[in-house]
């Protein structure tokens, strides 16, 4: 083992790391059942609905939103987008 392999090790294992893990671990058990903007149910125990479901958290504020929602919002950022372009020109 090289020093770059046991440094990443230390790093790896050190309490900053468990810190970091039990943090992460416990805004999960505070994660929404539904929902943030449409109120669309969420099943924890749905593989599909765990990896399309997106989860956004902010200053210990848990927020969860489904497909349908991320792409309304991605729709109407490229329609402010493309507003803003044509009307510098």
């Amino acid at each position: 083992m090289n020093r770059k392999q046991r440094r990443a090790l230390s790093r790896a294992t050190s309490p900053d790391a468990s810190e970091k893990i039990a943090e992460k671990i416990s805004h999960f058990n505070k994660m929404p059942t539904a929902c943030s903007a449409c109120t669309e149910p969420f099943d924890k125990k749905d593989k599909e609905m765990a990896q399309s479901w997106r989860v956004v958290v902010k200053q210990e504020v848990v927020r969860l939103f489904c497909p349908n929602c991320i792409q309304k919002t991605q729709d109407i950022l490229n329609e402010n987008k493309s507003s803003i372009e044509s009307s510098s020109l």
